[in-house]
């Protein structure tokens, strides 16, 4: 009889929380791991497992395929392919001015066309435009460009002046056509395919913790029957499989949130502030993650939310403010725009 507390388990695992793309591939890679074991040969004409196991088993490889199919759908859908056909044309067109303007900065040899470049550069820089980064950032990021360039008669004459005023003109029209897009893929009809697949991610998450209940409970009943060592053997392996799986999502997962919580620091010009960009948190997240509370400053003007951690306002309190502008507590920060942050908490 084996020590009950040396019985491999497998582990909770809040997969609940896994972002979708990450939630598919883990859900995905068990089932792949479950039919494996589920079955004595290739044939499929012995099952290994008691009735009531395997059900559960079975039960949670549909639940996983009919959630593949709702993401599928979701990630495939005619306007997806549109947005993100408009967003490659988007991309080289903006590389392209970009490189012009560049260009011509550098080159003595035209002095005009220096001078516009010059007018035009530090305006594009300053919103940091990531043709290679997220679609919704690139979007804000370029119409704020926009609405500058094409409402100053200086940076106008400068892109007349290099020749790629029709470019930006066209480049307007790509940055619309995206918005439309982003606004067309929440209308009635695809928030019913999102939420369909909500409705499928909450039904493999349930069948998955039964069949880890079931599981974990048969690997202990076993365990303690001498009579049932080889399948005792057959749950440690399917167990272990399934802790390299959670280890391996997990770590995953922690990548990407360490990566969205990475800062760069900058040097605040005109006064001693500090500046950053905080790539994807937003005040929720930061709550959750800096274990601080979150108030409004009401001494402040205009008003900024600080933290109320007695080391984080010794320290100069926790603001993270956009122009000035309090970041709301249920606001996406983005990724293209220049917030203050003093401390974190």
């Amino acid at each position: 009889m084996s020590n009950i507390m040396n019985i491999p388990q497998i582990p909770a695992a809040p997969i609940e929380n896994l972002q979708n793309d990450l939630h598919i591939g883990f859900t995905g890679d068990i089932a792949k791991r479950l039919q494996k074991v589920r079955w004595a040969d290739e044939a499929h004409t012995l099952k290994v497992f008691p009735e009531a196991v395997d059900a559960l088993m079975g039960a949670f490889v549909v639940a996983q395929g009919k959630e593949d199919q709702a993401y599928v759908i979701v990630q495939g859908s005619d306007l997806t392919r549109q947005r993100l056909e408009k967003d490659r044309q988007r991309d080289m067109l903006y590389k392209e001015i970009k490189k012009t303007v560049d260009t011509f900065a550098t080159l003595t040899i035209f002095p005009d066309r220096q001078e516009a470049a010059l007018r035009m550069q530090p305006v594009m820089q300053r919103y940091k435009i990531d043709p290679d980064g997220g679609v919704e950032a690139q979007t804000v990021a370029t119409e704020q460009w926009l609405e500058e360039q094409l409402a100053n008669y200086n940076l106008q004459q400068a892109a007349q002046a290099l020749g790629i005023h029709e470019s930006i003109n066209q480049l307007k029209t790509l940055n619309d056509e995206i918005q439309q897009l982003t606004a067309d893929r929440n209308d009635e009809r695809s928030q019913k395919t999102t939420a369909e697949l909500k409705t499928a991610r909450a039904a493999t998450d349930q069948a998955y913790r039964g069949m880890v209940l079931m599981v974990n409970a048969q690997a202990i009943t076993t365990s303690v029957d001498p009579a049932s060592a080889a399948m005792s053997h057959t749950y440690e392996v399917l167990i272990k499989s399934v802790q390299e799986t959670i280890r391996y999502y997990r770590q995953l997962s922690d990548d990407r949130r360490r990566a969205n919580k990475r800062v760069t620091v900058k040097s605040d010009i005109v006064g001693n502030h500090q500046y950053a960009v905080v790539a994807g948190w937003t005040w929720e997240r930061l709550i959750q993650d800096g274990k601080a509370a979150l108030a409004v400053d009401q001494d402040a003007n205009p008003a900024r939310i600080v933290s109320t951690d007695k080391k984080a306002l010794k320290a100069g309190g926790l603001v993270l403010a956009l122009q000035g502008v309090a970041v709301a507590p249920t606001d996406t920060i983005d990724v293209s725009r220049e917030y203050e942050l003093i401390a974190l908490g």
